[in-house]
């Protein structure tokens, strides 16, 4: 297709799941030609994407920060896609989407896609804009929300710098102690409350402790608010166990060489796809103490449905997963077959070339469209009851 010049209003430069699909996706669109500028909203403190971003040669222009006015933040994005000459903005997330909405895309000047990779439907999304969504569970309800235009895209993973044997993992085991013979637990996440992932790794922690395996150790790389309860809580299991056999060390820019490194990978979302990725056996975390070995059977297509995401029976007490862990931890055999296996699912399912072609496609049909301000208009009752109207009648009902 031609070159296409796109705008990439980014969800946070948080080092998340979106955010980092975001600026893979905008780095093969420049690979093939076109020419992609990211946009983002300030944080408070260090914004690692920025760096992760430019490590791809790719610029992040970044709008004020987090208390910046919408009303500004719009008129930067506004101010941008003139410069840049942007004929497409790719918003990713519900503010991207709702910015994008009021600021350039307004009376249907600009086309505007929205993806939206949550594991939920949110309200207040434009009704007559392309909508992507990255789960199929997810497809039946975005269309009885109202979305007239839904597409489904699955997150991407960069299969080929996710790959087995690219960057060192023995190095990472050094670095922390961890012996060549010793069993190694890895988990990258954001050390949120949002998706329970912070309940997942608690109860990593606690499936750890229940173990009581000299062998076993546990790797926590990531950040966020859950970062020192979490610290508490290895410290806790460490003492009980009088070994250290939880690791926090926080953040890596880069987290590939811990996936390397590591025997058995837990999580969810894109942190268990890369796991995959890299030729490891992975276990699915999610909701209410979900967790489950991704391997085949029935369950696999329920976890790519949901990208990753478990729903169903599970347990909030730590003897489910030992459980689990101890099947895989005692069967080198059945490891290696797992991650045999999970490398090869995921390169022929997730790949960031085939979901960067399905973007091309997407947006060459949008582009073919002519803008017409009725779309954009159809939308506006309901856009302004979300972004002012709710709103103010929350401030409101919070002082009575």
């Amino acid at each position: 297709m031609r070159p296409v010049r796109v705008l990439v209003h980014l969800n946070n430069l948080a080092l998340g799941g979106a955010q980092l699909n975001a600026v893979d996706i905008a780095r093969t669109l420049r690979e093939r030609g076109h020419d992609p500028v990211l946009f983002a909203q300030g944080v408070t403190g260090p914004a690692p994407l920025v760096e992760v971003a430019a490590g791809h040669g790719l610029d992040v222009v970044v709008a004020g920060g987090p208390d910046t006015p919408h009303a500004e933040v719009r008129r930067r994005l506004g101010r941008l896609a003139a410069e840049h000459g942007s004929q497409l903005l790719h918003a990713w997330e519900v503010r991207a989407a709702r910015n994008s909405y009021f600021g350039p895309g307004r009376y249907g000047r600009l086309p505007v896609v929205t993806t939206f990779y949550g594991i939920r439907m949110l309200r207040g999304l434009p009704h007559h804009q392309p909508l992507v969504l990255g789960l199929g569970a997810l497809m039946g309800e975005g269309r009885a929300f109202g979305h007239r235009d839904v597409s489904l895209i699955e997150p991407p993973v960069n299969t080929a710098t996710d790959a087995p044997g690219l960057v060192d993992g023995a190095a990472f085991r050094r670095e922390h102690g961890i012996g060549d013979d010793e069993l190694l637990l890895v988990i990258v996440t954001r050390l949120v409350p949002a998706l329970e992932k912070d309940a997942g790794t608690e109860l990593t922690v606690d499936a750890v402790r229940q173990l009581d395996d000299p062998r076993v150790r546990l790797v926590v790389v990531g950040a966020g608010p859950s970062l020192e309860p979490l610290r508490t809580r290895a410290a806790a299991a460490n003492t009980a166990l009088g070994r250290r056999a939880v690791l926090v060390p926080g953040q890596l820019a880069d987290p590939r060489p811990a996936y390397q490194a590591a025997d058995i990978v837990l999580g969810m979302g894109g942190s268990a796809l890369r796991g995959l990725a890299f030729g490891k056996p992975v276990v699915v975390h999610g909701a209410a103490g979900y967790t489950a070995v991704h391997e085949p059977g029935p369950l696999v297509e329920p976890h790519a449905s949901r990208c990753m995401y478990g729903f169903g029976s599970g347990s909030r007490e730590p003897e489910s997963l030992a459980g689990q862990l101890r099947g895989l931890l005692d069967d080198p055999g059945r490891r290696t077959e797992l991650g045999a296996w999970g490398r090869e699912w995921v390169v022929g399912r997730f790949s960031l070339e085939s979901v960067t072609t399905a973007f091309e496609e997407l947006y060459a049909r949008v582009l073919a469209r002519p803008a017409r301000a009725g779309r954009w208009l159809r939308d506006l009752e309901q856009m302004t009851r979300y972004e002012f109207t709710k709103p103010a009648a929350l401030r409101l009902l919070g002082r009575l």
